[in-house]
């Protein structure tokens, strides 16, 4: 009996620990005067079909644009995000936003984003268009990698975007 007590309360425990960290795990809002571009798509490998879509914030978390589309021929996950990161990027700086955060959950994205270590990948020049058009039309342009808890918005619209 004192067994399944302890069990008990060991998995009570577990719980509890991951109750905190997934509170602690939430979008958060960029500072100010900075915008915040949360990005995300969806791939189906045996449609070779894919969506995107991104969230535009501001610093108090107000909505401000959004994008959805359907990408028809798509070869993987990653292809299907950085589309999603241009589509993205080339949408704020339509509208003139020049200090940008990028929040993608896409660790290989980021890091492609972040250096030339994929430059000469299958999909290094769409990586060295991304570089380039925010070198060019942002004045700060930073890439955040978050996890998939803080990017849910945004998953739900790349999700749709399979659809459209």
């Amino acid at each position: 009996m004192a067994y399944h007590r302890i069990e008990f309360e060991k998995l009570r425990k577990d719980e509890k620990e991951s109750n905190k960290l997934n509170k602690k795990e939430c979008w958060r809002p960029p500072p100010d005067d900075i915008y915040k571009i949360n990005i995300d798509a969806s791939f189906h490998a045996d449609l070779k079909k894919g969506g995107w879509g991104f969230i535009i914030r501001n610093s108090m978390g107000q909505f401000l644009e959004g994008g959805v589309g359907n990408i028809s021929r798509v070869s993987c996950p990653l292809q299907a995000e950085a589309l999603a990161a241009l589509y993205a990027l080339q949408r704020a700086a339509q509208l003139g936003m020049t200090n940008v955060i990028l929040e993608t959950d896409a660790s290989v994205l980021g890091c492609a984003l972040k250096s030339t270590e994929l430059d000469r990948s299958p999909f290094g020049a769409l990586f060295i268009q991304i570089r380039e058009l925010m070198y060019f039309h942002f004045n700060s342009c930073r890439i955040s990698v978050c996890s998939r808890i803080c990017n849910k918005v945004a998953d739900c619209i790349a999700a749709y975007g399979v659809c459209v």
